[in-house]
């Protein structure tokens, strides 16, 4: 399964369908524009957060001082 949070590809993908649909439209091009630039603000968001998560055992684990 696809985890749109952090698929940039995704959103990327979406916004330039909807941006091919855009230069199609006769009605409702600028609406259609602008749900692109959200696509595209969606995959910037997704690429950092993807930046943000720590992988698997990439940690140290504390250690007490004895």
């Amino acid at each position: 399964m696809t985890d749109f949070l952090t698929n940039a590809d995704h959103w990327r993908k979406r916004a330039e369908l909807t941006r091919a649909l855009a230069a199609n439209a006769v009605k409702d091009q600028g609406r259609l524009l602008k749900v692109a630039e959200e696509y595209d603000r969606l995959a910037a968001h997704a690429e950092r957060r993807r930046s943000a998560m720590v992988p698997a055992g990439s940690y140290a684990s504390a250690s007490r001082p004895e």
